[in-house]
């Protein structure tokens, strides 16, 4: 599309003004010109075919003076003398002439094309051929249904004991998903069932997926031991499990035996198009069919989406209710054009032709009505939202797409138009609150700080979204049948092949083996290597390697690329061979002069391998996210050449050894900062932290590895020396303590606090925290704390409105509502220890939510007693969570030991394998306590795990023993010899 490909253009030559300082200003200037007349609303009727031709030619236009200029751009930058610099220059100012006149040219053939147009009316949509997508929307209000609500309610709750299948069934968007979601998070639901459960199948169901998203987990088990570990947590629970949106009984068949019938009034909610499931899959139960939506209840959806927000004359009314009736009673055909209007403001005129155009597509398939009203809603978008919302083809059924990846992939395609007195990344915020607003997006979860984290398109939406965008040619995509969506073997360079192709199997990406798209994403794990594409152009790759854990160095010719994100894994059979053990990053990387995001993440079987970084990084003025593993630069000073990242945003996964004043004054706009490393890094640089010329900083996490490292870096060497590794497993219990700085020493903007890790930190130097100005999140996890009491400093936490503790050994909390006056939502999460909440929050009036996970009964009985009195004292409440502790036939020790069903629980906490119910536990079987994979303990650790045996009763415990080897041999993590270190 034109007007996304001129903004493209007009941000890379705003780039190679920064990067080469060359004077590109009027050609800038006379873009914004060009664009802004692709800004003005257009009316069409007949020649649509001639101006979309026309659009496609000033598209590629663009595309291939963006493509120019980067290339000469890079040449003034690397040229090495006065003459070849300027000879570089000439050359870049001529191209860009040339272009411009060429785009300037088909701008005026385009705008004589349109200005001869006169009213707008909406193209046809087939519907063929199109897959299905459903996401929960948990903001939709639903009207009408009062009668089948308190029908099914009653049938959840009351019916008869045995399992029932609830069905509901209905066309795409008439609401079938929001009634099931109402259910779902009734009250007397979530007091009724003990276990809540949720999933959406979609058309092309994956068992995994489903199995996942119901144990709300992530795992690499097999299939069979999922649906094992899901029953075995249904057994004996009374449960309701909502299957969203099930196409087939093949489906049904694949997952109903996970489902046990205890006889206990348990519940399932299958929502679909098709009869034939319900009936195939119901208990004798006739299904609830979704009705349409009669004009009352149209009229009164409408009303609250428009008419509620603010007053109109009456005119819009009486155009308000003929647009209710005509939209034939489905629900997302009001909630669509409701988004329109609220957003084309109070010109009567706007308001009727909606009305008419509405009128104009009436018909008796409601689905095809459903998709032209999204049509108009389309057409009527500004242009520069309309490749927002095109982008959200590239995603895969059924996935959460998560905003700050959505932010991140807008920036780097260089759609956005740029606006005075904001970042970016807040315009990327702003188009999408906006196609929210239009309701064409639906939001899924918010952050702790009421931001939207996650987001979703209603499966009608995405259809007309995936259509649209593969017409425009803006995503290639190419699920489905290969001979629908051909990728030739030999393919020009073309508006069409550089589109963004998104790639979600091995079959997808060979049939796109010579593509030569600007965006190439993938959303699987393929067993590929870069040398066979041809990615010459490409601006956006997303790649996930399997069996690769060396830095692929052919990226790094890809002189485009604006966001590099890879994801490196090892196979167990790499393990055979010790090196490389360290992920080097060549200095040449300095050579992606665009590069805005660069994402390295690394998995594998438990063992996890530092990166090494060369200072060359430090001098790509461009950067704006950094997302790293565990890494160590090769220098603790940066050079002369390293320069003042201003655009850098964020930088997750810095090394401890580097929180010096020489490295944080080349981030001064830094917002959040994530500092990462192993107890050795943290240990050798824990009383240098000075943050404070931090000052934009708003988030900063620390994280402490203390499991499955290979090695750590005694020393680093300057660029261009090997780096001398010292190969040493980690001692067991030698963790360091980190030191809190004073909170002088911290960002005195910061808002969010995060300790992740073996830090063991006294409760008491939380003081430190709390005296921070402006701090409204602290999470404490996995032994950020020591000690079994926390009592709250006098001053304690005044601005704070999230906090969440996970796996902390805390057992008393001394506090009053005085010590988090501003406390909204409270997360506990496995604190096995702690005996209850302070009473006396009961006088915290800000309280929203507290929710608790696997804890002992008495913190959430305290929970309740405080919700109670809040109630009898104040007249109001807050939402209390429970999830009660899993049986134990259902879970994994941390250490990895099973625990076998009809045992009392236990669970097993830190390395060592030490039970935390001491005396009550009841094991009456042999136990085998094996260390956990990627450590060798030393003699006093096992000693430890010997004293197991004091604490279970009853319980054979065998700890089996291997002394430490000299340093010349020692084991691998995984038990192989590594070969001697010079």
């Amino acid at each position: 599309m034109a007007y996304a490909a001129i903004t493209c253009l007009m941000r890379t030559i705003h780039q190679s003004m920064e990067l080469t300082a060359c004077d590109l200003q009027l050609f800038y200037e006379k873009l914004e010109r060009l664009r802004a007349i692709l800004e003005k609303p257009w009316k069409a009727t007949a020649d649509v075919e001639a101006l979309t031709s026309l659009e496609a030619e000033i598209t590629e236009l663009a595309y291939s003076a963006e493509d120019m200029s980067d290339l000469e751009s890079s040449k003034v930058f690397l040229a090495q003398n006065v003459e070849e610099r300027s000879r570089s220059m000439w050359e870049l100012f001529f191209l860009l002439e040339q272009a411009l006149e060429c785009i300037d040219s088909t701008m005026k053939q385009w705008m004589a094309t349109s200005y001869s147009m006169k009213d707008l009316k909406v193209q046809p949509y087939s519907l063929a051929g199109l897959s299905e997508h459903a996401v929960e929307r948990p903001q939709n209000m639903m009207v009408g249904y009062e009668t089948e609500f308190e029908m099914m309610l009653d049938q959840l709750t009351r019916g008869e004991r045995e399992l029932e299948v609830v069905s509901i069934v209905g066309m795409g968007g008439i609401g079938k998903t929001t009634l099931a979601t109402k259910l779902y998070s009734h009250p007397h639901i979530m007091s009724h069932f003990d276990i809540l459960a949720k999933a959406t199948v979609s058309q092309e169901h994956c068992v995994r997926n489903i199995l996942l998203a119901l144990l709300s987990t992530t795992s690499a088990e097999p299939d069979d031991e999922l649906r094992d570990r899901l029953q075995k947590l249904l057994k004996r629970k009374r449960y309701l499990v909502v299957i969203d949106d099930i196409w087939t009984t093949e489906a049904w068949d694949d997952i109903k035996l996970c489902f046990p019938d205890c006889n206990n009034g348990s519940r399932i909610i299958l929502t679909t198009r098709n009869v034939e499931v319900t009936e195939y899959a119901n208990s004798g139960k006739p299904p609830y069919h979704m009705r349409l939506m009669n004009f009352d209840e149209s009229w009164s959806l409408l009303y609250e989406k428009v008419f509620a927000k603010d007053s109109f004359p009456h005119e819009f009314v009486q155009l308000g209710k003929q647009i209710a009736f005509k939209c034939g009673g489905l629900p997302l055909s009001i909630v669509v054009i409701g988004g329109l209007l609220s957003k084309i403001g109070k010109s009567l005129g706007d308001w009727q032709i909606v009305a008419s155009n509405v009128s104009s597509t009436v018909s008796t398939d409601v689905d095809v009505q459903c998709m032209k009203v999204l049509a108009l809603s389309y057409h009527y978008l500004p242009s520069h939202l309309k490749p927002c919302f095109l982008y959200f083809a590239i995603f895969s059924e059924d996935q959460l797409i998560f905003v700050d990846k959505v932010v991140q992939l807008w920036v780097a395609e260089g759609f956005l138009k740029v606006e005075e007195m904001k970042c970016i990344e807040e315009v990327a915020e702003t188009c999408l609150n906006q196609l929210i607003d239009r309701s064409l997006i639906s939001t899924c979860e918010y952050s702790r700080f009421g931001k939207i984290e996650s987001c979703g398109m209603h499966d009608v939406t995405r259809e007309f979204c995936l259509r649209e965008a593969q017409n425009m040619n803006f995503v290639n995509d190419l699920r489905g049948k290969s001979e629908q969506n051909p990728c030739k073997q030999s393919m020009p360079c073309s508006s069409k092949s550089r589109g963004r192709i998104s790639i979600h199997n091995v079959e997808e990406y060979v049939r796109c083996h010579n593509s030569e798209a600007y965006s190439f994403i993938c959303f699987g794990r393929f067993q590929c290597r870069v040398t066979e594409f041809p990615f010459k152009l490409v601006r956006v790759l997303h790649l996930a390697f399997r069996s690769c854990i060396t830095f692929p160095s052919e990226m790094l010719h890809l002189i485009h690329l604006r966001h590099l994100s890879l994801s490196l894994s090892s196979s167990f059979e790499q393990y055979r061979e010790i090196s490389p053990i360290i992920i080097d990053i060549p200095t040449s990387i300095s050579c992606l002069f665009y590069l805005q995001t660069f994402i390295l993440n690394l998995s594998g079987v438990g063992l996890q391998y530092p990166i090494m970084l060369p200072l060359e990084i430090l001098t790509m003025p461009q950067l704006r996210h950094l997302h790293l593993d565990w890494n160590y630069l090769r220098s603790h000073e940066p050079t002369e050449k390293s320069l003042v990242l201003k655009n850098l945003q964020c930088f997750s996964g810095l090394n401890p050894r580097y929180c010096t004043g020489s490295f944080f004054r080349l981030f001064p706009n830094l917002k959040k900062l994530g500092v990462r490393g192993v107890p050795e890094d943290f240990s050798s640089c824990k009383d240098m932290y000075d943050f404070s010329m931090l000052d934009q900083i708003e988030e900063l996490e620390f994280l402490v590895n203390t499991q499955n490292y290979s090695c750590f870096l005694e020393s680093t060497t300057p660029s261009g020396s090997p780096p001398q590794y010292l190969l040493r497993s980690y001692p067991a219990d030698d963790v360091p303590l980190l030191l809190l700085p004073p909170s002088d020493a911290f960002p005195q903007n910061l808002k969010s606090l995060a300790l992740s890790g073996q830090f063991f930190l006294p409760w008491k130097d939380l003081s430190i925290v709390g005296k921070l100005p402006k701090l409204e999140s602290l999470k404490l996890s996995y032994n950020a704390c020591k000690g079994v009491e926390w009592e709250v400093a006098d001053e304690g936490f005044p601005r704070l409105k999230f906090l969440q503790l996970n796996y902390l050994g805390i057992r008393y909390w001394r506090a009053n509502s005085d010590h988090f006056p501003c406390l909204e939502r409270l997360f506990l999460y496995s604190c096995w220890n702690l005996d209850s909440i302070p009473h006396d929050f009961v006088d915290i009036t800000t309280l929203a939510l507290i929710d608790i996970s696997y804890c002992q009964e008495s913190v959430g009985n305290s929970a309740r007693q405080i919700q109670q009195d809040i109630q009898d004292n104040y007249g109001c409440s807050f939402e209390v969570h429970t999830r009660p502790v899993p049986p134990a036939d259902c879970l994994l020790s941390p250490i990895g030991l099973p625990l076998r069903p009809g045992q009392p629980l236990c669970i097993f906490y830190c390395r060592y394998g030490i039970c935390k119910f001491g005396s009550s536990c009841k094991f009456d079987h042999p136990m085998t306590v094996q260390p956990p994979l990627g450590s060798l303990l030393e003699t006093s650790a096992f000693n430890s795990a010997r004293n197991i045996q004091l604490d279970i009763q009853g319980c054979s415990v065998e700890v089996p023993t291997r002394p430490v080897l000299p340093a010349d041999c020692l084991l691998s993590p995984i038990g192989l010899p590594l070969r001697p270190v010079s």
